[in-house]
């Protein structure tokens, strides 16, 4: 009996150990937006790589930078793999976020990082398939608007399935283990 309750701990042990992530059903989906890289681009175009995703705005003074910063070591984690990750950033503050600002703001963490962006609607429509918060707030500071926003990125398989949600508590081993987890598939 002690035998067998060992070999089904180590089984367990496996499974968690390959990163065998659900698919969330109820979050995510294709999207079309204006990109840093082309006039137009979608989510598909990435079919057959790993996406890191995260929604923010350039001009965030706090959460967006370490958000990037994470993504960027997670990237960086990766070697050889990395060409196998695309990491993408939409942004939810068109009026400043056009395609050119965001290229450059993007290169800072990464060349490999593309930029999404669009109009209010098109925005809106995303960060609700993906149930993105982001509320807008005016402030007295230089930035001026500034967004309270939810800051999780999303790990999304070879077919654009959302299979995680990183927290800013997840180390970057874990989410480098999940990474590589659905790249093994």
């Amino acid at each position: 009996m002690r035998i067998l309750l060992v070999m089904l701990l180590v089984s367990v042990s496996a499974l968690v150990k390959a990163g065998d992530l659900p698919i969330n059903t109820k979050l995510g989906g294709d999207f079309e937006l204006t990109s840093t890289v082309a006039e137009r681009g979608r989510l598909s175009d990435f079919k057959g790589k790993v996406v890191l995703l995260n929604f923010g705005y350039t001009s965030c003074p706090d959460i967006c930078p370490m958000v990037l910063n994470r993504m960027a070591a997670l990237m960086n984690e990766l070697d050889e793999d990395r060409a196998r990750v695309q990491p993408v950033f939409i942004t939810f503050d068109p009026e400043r976020d056009t395609p050119q600002h965001m290229r450059k703001y993007l290169k800072y963490f990464g060349d490999d990082f593309i930029g999404f962006t669009g109009n209010q609607e098109e925005l809106a429509a995303v960060a609700r398939q993906y149930g993105v918060i982001a509320i807008a707030q005016k402030s007295d500071s230089a930035v001026g608007t500034l967004f309270t926003h939810s800051d999780y990125i999303y790990l999304l398989d070879q077919q654009g399935r959302v299979r995680a949600l990183f927290a800013k508590s997840d180390s970057i081993d874990k989410m480098v283990d999940d990474v590589e987890s659905l790249l093994e598939d």
